[in-house]
């Protein structure tokens, strides 16, 4: 697959994750500049921050506001990656379902240069001049 094609999966990534949003899917990040990333890319919503909060007081509040599925985007590297393990583990105990396989795609069509969400609107900004020249 072409870096051009690639890129164009990741743009429709991005529109599946603003469909989710708009459904009200909550989307769990780890930090405020993940959030100011994914509103940069016109994805607005239900952000809740993960870190500096138990995973159980989440999940917590979930359930007590029914909340049967989130969506997943913490960071490519190991703190994130440890995050999206204990949250999975945590939330499906619960009966929450959780989708990562945005956060998966978003790293695969990213060709794993991407390190964060907090980079995300950066990297698709410069991917569009590259793609505009190509």
């Amino acid at each position: 697959m072409k870096r051009k094609e690639y890129f164009e999966k990741l743009i429709k990534i991005i529109e599946e994750l603003k469909e989710e949003s708009k459904k009200g899917t909550p989307l769990l990040v780890e930090g405020k500049n993940d959030i100011l990333s994914l509103k940069n890319l016109g994805i607005d919503g239900y952000f809740i921050k993960v870190s500096n909060t138990p995973f159980f007081e989440i999940a917590d509040e979930l359930v007590k506001h029914n909340i049967k599925e989130v969506i997943l985007l913490t960071d490519f590297d190991k703190a994130g990656r440890d995050y999206a393990k204990e949250i999975i583990k945590e939330f499906q105990s619960r009966g929450i379902k959780v989708n990562n396989e945005i956060r998966k795609n978003i790293l695969r069509y990213s060709h794993g240069d991407l390190k964060d969400i907090e980079g995300l609107y950066t990297y698709l900004k410069n991917k569009v001049i590259m793609v505009d020249i190509e």
